[in-house]
């Protein structure tokens, strides 16, 4: 065992202080034997007995919680669960289901229990590597806005019907099926109503991030959606039209009006 190597490389008498390196050792040690090795207690005797006289630990709990400075039974309470947290986290295969958000969400609740410790820290790197995936599979999704890996579980879960709508609920539902629209188009009526009624619900946050882009992706597939027949130059000219650029309409739903 390398815990058990490392101890035996420390010179006698060196003290509690020579632990600390070997804290993440000592955490992935404790709760996972419930017999006292005798192996551990001779040598932490031996490193630690100079120094530590009566005090010196002679479990691998005692040992950790000098190792890491926080309490044994905090760590016999708190590792072991972290550690089934991390290897359920680390084997998602997919992210974008209940079963996933219901992972991330128990994992990222015992990130906010219990004291700092290597494990948890562990846990914490491979809550954010999923958090990043996910955000990647809903921007691909709701492009051309974007979701922040901090917004993706809630939007996640919002779409999966498992939680409220996120801040731009509205704005993300209409970049998700805008492409949805387009290929129907060119749109009947009632589909052309169905957009407007998106587009007026996401007009209303106007402030979110994504408004703006997604004002511009809907600028470039209007013309598929609402496909008209240009005026030949004879009736232009008769009716005193001039070939302008149209003004920039001042809402989502302005550019779905005829």
């Amino acid at each position: 065992m390398e815990l058990l190597r490392l101890l035996r490389a420390l010179p006698r008498g060196a003290g509690p202080g020579a632990l600390r390196p070997l804290a993440a050792l000592f955490e992935a040690a404790v709760g996972v034997d419930d017999d006292v090795d005798p192996r551990f207690r001779d040598e932490l005797i031996r490193v630690l007995g100079p120094v530590m006289a009566e005090d010196t630990p002679v479990t691998v709990e005692d040992a950790a919680a000098f190792a890491t400075g926080v309490d044994s039974a905090a760590l016999v309470a708190t590792l072991p669960p972290l550690r089934a947290a991390t290897a359920r986290v680390r084997g998602l295969k997919a992210c974008l289901t209940t079963e996933a958000c219901e992972v991330l969400a128990d994992a990222e609740a015992l990130l906010y229990e219990g004291p700092t410790t290597h494990t948890r820290r562990e846990l914490d790197v491979a809550v954010g590597a999923v958090r990043a995936r996910l955000a990647a599979e809903l921007s691909r999704l709701h492009a051309p806005v974007t979701v922040l890996p901090e917004d993706a579980l809630r939007v996640a879960r919002w779409m999966l019907g498992a939680g409220p709508p996120p801040r731009g609920a509205a704005v993300l539902e209409l970049a998700r099926r805008l492409d949805d629209f387009c290929r129907r188009a060119p749109l009947s009526p009632s589909d052309l109503e169905a957009l407007r009624a998106l587009a007026g619900r996401a007009d209303s946050e106007r402030d979110t991030p994504g408004w703006p882009l997604l004002l511009e992706r809907l600028r470039t597939v209007r013309p598929r959606l609402l496909p008209r027949a240009p005026l030949p130059p004879l009736y232009r000219s008769l009716a005193g039209i001039q070939a302008r650029a149209p003004a920039a309409p001042a809402s989502l739903e302005a550019l779905l009006l005829e």
